[in-house]
């Protein structure tokens, strides 16, 4: 996999910790976790959510997040 598409920018450090620390965490309980500790909305984070998905970082099934293990 490409290392770049593994790269996590500063402002999607936060909340993906916010699933390592929750993990396996409900999506509607991450939604509410990070309008808890980062002010977002669910829109918000169903954004930054399908990006970690799309780079490989989380897993979203039935509705379940968690990490990916590489």
């Amino acid at each position: 996999m490409n290392e770049e598409l593994l790269r996590l920018w500063e402002s999607e450090f936060h909340p993906a910790d916010i699933v390592w620390e929750n993990e396996p965490v409900q999506s509607s309980e991450l939604v509410r976790l990070c309008n808890e500790k980062l002010g977002w909305k669910k829109s918000t984070t169903c954004t930054m959510l399908k990006k970690w998905v799309v780079k490989g970082i989380l897993i979203n099934e039935n509705l379940i997040v968690r990490s990916c293990v590489l």
